[in-house]
């Protein structure tokens, strides 16, 4: 009895080990399988009534990000990454030629391909402005 006890309890905690495992690197698809990778452009202010400014943002597939803002036609440029948590995007990146850090945290919607957020300072998403852009 005790033998058979034991073989039971040794091949479930074997099952349970390989079922738990999984690649610490792999990140699961966003709701509805919609990734939010691509470009996404709309525009960005001080989120205290200043003026709407032009805001694309082009979330690669490396999770590299390269950020335009300010202007359509002769934008400020910044690269980062970001990475997705649920629903949401959050990024962290610099503008070129500057050491300013920027980071934002924006909740997309698969179905209206909408993502609105905010930008704060540093690892800070909050506190510098809010954006909203439409997947293109």
């Amino acid at each position: 009895m005790k033998k058979n006890l034991i073989t039971a309890i040794l091949v479930s905690t074997s099952v349970l080990f390989a079922v738990s495992c999984s690649k610490s690197d792999y990140t699961s698809p966003p709701p509805g399988g919609t990734n939010p990778q691509g470009k996404w452009i709309g525009g960005h202010d001080n989120g205290i009534g200043g003026p709407v400014l032009y805001l694309e943002l082009n979330l690669n597939a490396n999770n590299a990000i390269e950020v335009r803002a300010n202007s359509a036609v002769s934008p400020d440029i910044a690269n980062g990454t970001w990475s997705w948590v649920a629903d949401s995007v959050r990024a962290t990146y610099t503008y070129i030629g500057s050491s300013t850090t920027y980071s934002l945290a924006g909740k997309y919607s698969t179905s209206s391909k909408l993502m609105n957020g905010t930008i704060g300072l540093g690892t800070n998403t909050t506190g510098a402005g809010v954006f909203s852009v439409t997947k293109q």
